[in-house]
């Protein structure tokens, strides 16, 4: 049991200005300090004994928590994610004739356990009095960990390009914490070819897109080409879509290119699927 004990510090001049009151202003005055002595005890006594336990909802650092209602007794802190920035890796442009360009990008994503479901990009285009003559802006996503393309096709500019700028607006990206691991969908056989149907030349990558044996099928799956040369600078980008790819099957795809496209050294290729839409998997 604990006692209380209240002190009261009384100097020499208070103690001379009470003798020199009346009886009845000293009753006042003793009576008055009494009064607040027991309100200031009532009040101590009714804090220690009514006042809330400690727990880990309090709002309060207390106990032997680290940080406030987390950690010692109580449950763990959430570690502190700090979210990198998109990374752009490269980017270039492919003149097509009569004034229309393509363009691709390639971003990386560092986070390996937050996908952007979202985020919003552009292609410039400028002249060599370094004046924009064009553009093209688009949405993406990027899945946690990943390194994909960015294509645009039959870009319009209404003069030769000098030069292109690629950017992401980082303030756009929507971030999500994702849980499933990274897709890998291989794409396989591929052949470059230069073909000619009802009088009209054209060249074509061909191959097979495949859906290992999984949980996941997909309505849509993205196809990006990259064709390169001898030193591995692209020289022509282009996609396609391939529908209802379900889990263990394999699809056949094309993607057309301009007949004056050069013969590529190789053949860089990548599939991807949106795994933030649900629509999108099966």
């Amino acid at each position: 049991m604990k006692v209380f004990v209240v002190y009261i510090h009384i100097n020499k001049d208070l103690v001379k200005y009470i003798n020199m009151l009346s009886y009845s202003l000293k009753k006042q005055f003793i009576f008055g300090a009494l009064f607040l002595v027991i309100a200031a005890a009532v009040i101590s006594f009714s804090y220690y004994f009514l006042k809330p336990e400690p727990s880990c909802f309090d709002g309060i650092l207390n106990q032997s928590e680290v940080k406030m209602d987390c950690g010692g007794s109580c449950q763990a802190c959430k570690l502190e994610i700090k979210i990198q920035d998109l990374e752009i890796i490269s980017f270039n442009s492919f003149f097509l004739g009569n004034g229309k360009y393509d363009a691709m990008a390639q971003v990386k994503n560092l986070n390996p356990a937050h996908g952007a479901k979202l985020f919003n990009y552009r292609f410039k285009f400028y002249n060599s009095a370094k004046e924009q003559i064009a553009e093209k802006s688009g949405t993406e996503y990027i899945l946690a960990n990943q390194t994909k393309y960015i294509i645009e096709s039959n870009i319009d500019a209404p003069e030769e390009a000098a030069f292109t700028d690629f950017s992401i607006d980082h303030f756009s990206v929507e971030w999500v914490e994702q849980s499933e691991a990274l897709i890998a969908l291989p794409v396989f056989s591929k052949k470059y070819e230069v073909v000619s149907e009802k009088g009209i030349e054209f060249a074509q990558v061909v191959g097979t897109v495949n859906n290992p044996a999984s949980s996941y099928g997909f309505a849509e799956v993205d196809v990006h080409i990259i064709l390169v040369d001898a030193d591995k600078k692209p020289i022509a980008a282009g996609k396609t879509t391939v529908n209802d790819l379900r889990s263990g099957e394999n699809r056949l795809f094309t993607v057309i290119f301009s007949k004056d496209t050069p013969l590529p050294a190789d053949i860089y290729a990548e599939a991807v699927a949106n795994i933030f839409n649900e629509a999108n998997v099966k």
